[in-house]
């Protein structure tokens, strides 16, 4: 719809309507620091410019949930293609997966050498010296 366009927005269906939101939503997404590179190659599609523009504003639950249902339900292989990349792209890289957990097992093991040879009580301030006796010298 242009601005010459004398057709109100009421008049128009529910689809073009939607479709004009999500231009919108997407061209600020596209002009926004967080618009995310690997995405300006994907084709336009109303429902992946939608999960783009989630993408890009950081609503990664609703690409968990909708990248799928996209890729599933179209017939174009591109889309279908892009909707997985992005859904990829919210996965936690395998590597990094790993290394936490390696961490997090060595916190464990630590703690546990820790208590079993020191414990909590091994780094206790002595106790005070007991006074020794007085002696006293009788000449």
């Amino acid at each position: 719809m242009s601005d010459d366009d004398p057709t109100p927005k009421a008049e128009l269906g529910d689809a073009e309507t939607e479709r004009g939101d999500a231009e919108t939503e997407l061209g600020g997404a596209r002009a926004s620091w967080g618009y995310p590179r690997f995405a300006k190659e994907f084709p336009r599609h109303p429902e992946l410019d939608a999960l783009v523009a989630a993408f890009a504003r950081g609503d990664y639950a609703a690409v968990r949930e909708g990248a799928p249902r996209l890729a599933a339900s179209t017939d174009d292989v591109d889309v279908a293609r892009a909707a997985r990349t992005l859904r990829e792209r919210i996965e936690p890289d395998p590597t990094s997966r790993t290394l936490f957990l390696f961490a997090a097992a060595l916190l464990v093991f630590l703690t546990a050498w820790w208590v079993a040879h020191d414990g909590p009580e091994g780094n206790a301030s002595p106790a005070p010296p007991k006074a020794a006796p007085k002696v006293e010298h009788v000449d």
